[in-house]
C-alpha cells in the first residue's frame, strides 16, 4: 500500500513562512562561529637615571665692598659694589652630569641646598643659586636666579646642570673661608 503525499495548502505554506519571519524578528538568528582579536603588551625598562658632580662651585676671592657677587653659570663674575673683585682665583660654576636613557625628560630638585655660606664660626653670607639644564657641556652664562631649571632632557643619554649664584658680601664681612652645599636630585618625568 502506498501512502499518498499530502501537499500543503496555500494557506498552510503562507502560515509557515509567516512563522519563520516572526521568529527572525524576535531575535532568533543563526549562531556565528567564535571570533577573537589580540593586542600586544609592551613595557620599556629605562636605564637608571644618575647624577654626578663634575665641578664644585667657586665664587673666587671676594672682599667687603663687593656687594652682591654674581657668578654666572659659565663662571663669569660681576659685582654690584664699588670695590673691584680681587683676582687670583677664577670663578667656577658647579656642573652636574646626568645620564640615563636618551631623549627622555627628567625633573630637577634642589632641596637640601644651602641658602647661605657659613664660615663655621657664626659668620654667614646669603646665596641665591642660578641654575640651568642643557644638553651641551658649555653653559650659556645665565645670571638670573629667579627661575630654577626644573626639568632637563637627556639628549643621547646625557644632560648637564650648571649652578652659579648670587653671593651677598656684607660691608664688614669677616675674613674667612665660607662653605655651603648644592644638592641636585633628578628623576625621570
Amino acid at each position: 500500500m502506498t501512502k499518498a503525499f499530502h501537499r500543503p495548502t496555500r494557506l498552510q505554506a503562507l502560515l509557515a513562512v509567516s512563522a519563520l519571519v516572526l521568529l527572525g524578528a524576535t531575535g532568533i538568528r543563526a549562531v556565528q562561529a567564535a571570533d577573537n582579536a589580540t593586542a600586544s603588551a609592551t613595557a620599556v625598562v629605562l636605564q637608571p637615571i644618575a647624577v654626578a658632580k663634575f665641578a664644585d662651585l667657586v665664587f673666587g676671592n671676594v672682599v667687603a665692598g663687593n656687594g652682591v657677587v654674581t657668578l654666572a653659570t659659565n663662571g663669569a663674575r660681576t659685582r654690584s659694589g664699588t670695590t673691584a673683585l680681587p683676582t687670583g682665583v677664577a670663578g667656577v660654576a658647579a656642573r652636574f652630569d646626568v645620564t640615563g636613557t636618551g631623549n627622555n625628560t627628567f625633573a630637577i630638585d634642589y632641596t637640601g641646598s644651602s641658602t647661605e655660606l657659613d664660615d663655621g664660626g657664626g659668620n654667614t653670607m646669603a646665596v641665591d643659586w642660578i641654575t640651568e639644564a642643557l644638553t651641551s657641556t658649555t653653559a650659556s652664562g645665565k645670571t638670573d636666579e629667579t627661575t630654577d631649571a626644573a626639568t632637563g632632557t637627556l639628549s643621547s643619554g646625557a644632560a648637564y646642570v650648571f649652578v652659579g649664584g648670587k653671593l651677598t658680601v656684607g660691608a664688614s664681612q669677616a675674613a674667612a673661608t665660607y662653605t655651603g652645599t648644592i644638592q641636585v636630585t633628578v628623576a625621570y618625568n
